[in-house]
């Protein structure tokens, strides 16, 4: 069964009658400890059997759509269909919102003012060749030497596997605490294994969530393999700029939100005014 505690934080702004938020965490303090130290925590099936298929099908509804206009790329850096702005292209990804079982973790790991960042789905498919990608980081932004009031942007991934991820489809592949090594150059078009690797294999409906800039690949999906969908759900600081991939549809599904929305929901969406 899994474990909760209760966090409250205060927030020292200018909010003198109510600078408390309370967060219900949806993990052990020792796993929220963990993911600090490793830069990584494991939720083997999440999501049901319902959630997954129907996750699955808006995924699959949406690349119908897509997949002419943005092509499967082929290259072994990053192989697949990537499908940007999820939340604001189908409704069923606005499920995954103010999910409480990932929502609470980013929370008790960056603190209580968070946004919802853009989702992106990759596709792997069996039939096209080179479906993986190299050993990479999501936040190349550490300057060497570090200055002394540099601000690191602690961003946290949700990787949401809709599918089983074995040999064959391709798991994935994770090198703990990597995300403290601020200072080590990750070398490019790397695909060999790495010292301390751990290779990732779960059922569908699983999910890691990582730290944006742990060392992690996408092993290939082979011929023997069957499809492979992937959601790329990013937690970051209310106040963090958003990412530029891919061109934001003007009339998505989460400008409605928008409306009426009260303090938290506008932090959730990266429009919250007087932050600091």
């Amino acid at each position: 069964m899994e474990e909760h505690y209760e966090l409250r934080y205060k927030i020292r702004n200018q909010n003198w009658e109510n600078p408390y938020r309370d967060v219900t965490v949806h993990a052990s303090r020792e796993e929220i400890a963990h993911f600090g130290a490793q830069g990584y925590l494991v939720r083997e099936r999440l999501f049901s059997p319902e959630q997954t298929q129907r996750l699955k099908a808006a995924l699959d509804e949406v690349a119908e759509r897509e997949v002419g206009a943005v092509g499967i790329s082929t290259g072994r850096s990053f192989g697949g269909l990537f499908l940007r702005h999820l939340m604001d292209k189908h409704p069923a990804f606005l499920e995954l919102f103010d999910f409480p079982p990932l929502l609470s973790i980013a929370r008790a790991m960056l603190g209580p003012q968070v946004q919802v960042l853009p989702m992106t789905g990759r596709i792997a498919f069996p039939d096209q060749p080179n479906q993986e990608t190299h050993w990479h980081i999501h936040q190349r932004v550490i300057p060497d030497p570090m200055p002394a009031f540099f601000s690191q942007p602690h961003v946290i991934d949700a990787l949401i596997y809709l599918d089983e991820l074995n040999d064959a489809n391709g798991p994935v592949c994770i090198v703990p605490g990597t995300h403290l090594r601020k200072q080590e150059d990750l070398p490019p078009n790397l695909h060999e294994e790495l010292p301390g690797q751990v290779t990732l294999r779960l059922p569908a409906g699983s999910c890691v969530l990582i730290h944006g800039n742990l060392w992690h690949r996408a092993m290939p999906t082979r011929p023997d393999g069957q499809v492979r969908r992937l959601l790329i759900l990013p937690y970051a600081n209310s106040w963090l700029k958003l990412p530029s991939y891919g061109a934001r549809p003007e009339d998505g599904l989460l400008k409605a939100l928008e409306k009426d929305a009260d303090q938290v929901t506008r932090e959730m969406l990266g429009v919250a005014e007087g932050l600091y």
